[in-house]
């Protein structure tokens, strides 16, 4: 097939296809059934670095990546040209100066008004950013996994061995060290799901929120197990424990859209309380407070030392 049998504005219809493929922002190219490009929207030549002239006539090996598996194109091609018409999936390729990327393909089987087959259409979006993040992601998820088996791991070692103190000890520090970087992979989930609408990587985003939901109730499940066993008084820094307490509650419901500002003064004297029922008191305070907001708007939390030994909220 030439390219003078190829008549791109038959009918007013097709002259408003044509537009709509030349402006689009995903790549869009046509083909015979050789696998011979006949035509690239602008978003593809601009994207690949070639002029029409220099892409036209070529198959469609030029913009595939080598490192894709060996037999990914003739299976492309095999689908598309036999049942089921169609083929969809992700595809390494490649531009004119070597750089590589990965695009969400999508081809079918163009017919005449015949039925007849006449050539091939691809359409492809660069999904390279969305990928690093779902990877980096689903990495997060693995080492919290990690963690989370190695907790109940060492739970069990101390109970066996009657350790109830070092495991408070412990959960506390797990809490912190684990809660931090936890709250910041669970924002960052957040902001891709606003950004990226992508039906499948919301599924994905659903998957890492529950995961991180999960890895929170077991740290807290850990710091729960110990309550009973150490309900004694000690000083108590309040400035990590409200900081903990909220963070807790946004790792068990990401769903929640509410804006935190907290002002706690520097050089506070300690409490002197059981730690344990001073958090479970201030998480029912700023539940009770969110779940009032209807689960959106701003909390403002603020502590200062009124008088001497006397600290308000």
């Amino acid at each position: 097939m030439s390219l003078k049998e190829i008549r791109p504005f038959e009918d007013e219809h097709v002259g408003w296809t044509a537009a709509t493929l030349e402006s689009v922002s995903d790549m869009v190219f046509i083909a015979d059934l050789k696998d011979r490009l006949i035509y690239a929207n602008p978003a593809a030549l601009k994207k690949f670095g070639y002029t029409k002239e220099e892409l036209l006539g070529k198959t469609g090996e030029v913009m595939m990546s080598p490192n894709n598996p060996k037999e990914l194109r003739a299976a492309i091609l095999r689908a598309t040209q036999e049942s089921p018409y169609c083929w969809e999936g992700e595809v390494l390729n490649i531009t004119k100066d070597g750089q590589e990327y990965t695009v969400h393909l999508n081809t079918a089987l163009v017919r005449n008004k015949r039925g007849e087959p006449i050539g091939l259409t691809g359409i492809s979006r660069d999904i390279t950013e969305r990928k690093k993040a779902q990877e980096q992601l689903e990495e997060y998820a693995r080492k919290l996994e990690q963690a989370n088996q190695e907790l109940r791991e060492m739970q069990g070692q101390l109970v066996k061995s009657e350790k109830l103190a070092a495991i408070g000890v412990l959960a506390a520090g797990l809490a912190h060290e684990i809660g931090n970087p936890l709250a910041s992979i669970s924002s960052l989930v957040q902001l891709l799901q606003r950004k990226i609408l992508d039906v499948k990587a919301q599924e994905s985003f659903h998957s890492m929120g529950t995961h991180i939901q999960r890895i929170s109730h077991i740290i807290q499940h850990v710091s729960d197990f110990t309550k009973h066993e150490q309900m004694k008084r000690m000083a108590v820094d309040l400035e990590p424990l409200v900081r903990n307490t909220l963070q807790r509650i946004c790792l068990q419901n990401n769903d929640w859209r509410i804006e935190i500002h907290t002002k706690i003064e520097s050089g506070l004297p300690r409490v002197s309380a059981e730690a344990s029922q001073l958090s479970q008191a201030f998480f029912h305070i700023f539940v009770n407070a969110f779940e009032a907001m209807d689960k959106v708007g701003r909390l403002d939390v603020e502590a200062t030392k009124l008088v001497k030994e006397m600290i308000s909220f």
